[in-house]
């Protein structure tokens, strides 16, 4: 331990200075500076053999010194970004919500204005998810007569729906 000390001693005292320096400079906020350093100190550190050994020491640490720096920098600047988007995506989901809850109701009303068999189709179809033969036993009626229903529902749907602003425009041809 008392070797690492001493290269320790060797390599950080003469420089530290300009360590400091580097790493203020480039972080530009003295606390947010002095976090890199601790964590320049701390690879530093963990590399002291290899940094003895390297034929430029000092060239070195300044190297960990702005590389760190700069990781800060990047970091930092994700952290903002991804409050921002954080923000963006919440009022977003805040919009969409609203929107959904108005279209929603606007869809049940819609279904609700359809005849009793179509509507009744076209919930357990787009709904639900039923086939057409699960739809025709519910309805007493044949697989063909529910697709029917179906289709003349969805059509009057269509129609109401782009009346109400929501979904495709409807062709006037």
């Amino acid at each position: 331990m008392e070797r690492g000390t001493e290269l320790y001693e060797k390599l950080i005292e003469p420089v530290q200075d300009r360590m400091i320096a580097i790493v203020t400079r480039i972080v530009r906020d003295h606390d947010d500076a002095m976090d890199v350093f601790q964590e320049v100190l701390a690879v530093i550190w963990r590399k002291l053999k290899v940094i003895d050994r390297h034929p430029s020491p000092q060239a070195y640490i300044m190297r960990i010194c702005v590389t760190r720096s700069y990781d800060a920098l990047r970091k930092k600047a994700r952290r903002r970004m991804q409050v921002r988007l954080d923000k963006d995506i919440e009022k977003s989901k805040r919009r969409s919500r609203m929107e959904d809850s108005t279209t929603l109701l606007t869809i049940r009303e819609a279904i609700g204005l359809l005849p009793p068999k179509q509507g009744k189709t076209v919930l357990l179809r787009l709904i639900e998810g039923e086939d057409f033969a699960s739809i025709a036993s519910v309805l007493g009626c044949s697989s063909a007569t529910a697709r029917s229903h179906f289709s003349k529902g969805k059509a009057q749907l269509r129609t109401v729906l782009a009346d109400a602003g929501i979904g495709p425009e409807r062709s006037t041809q």
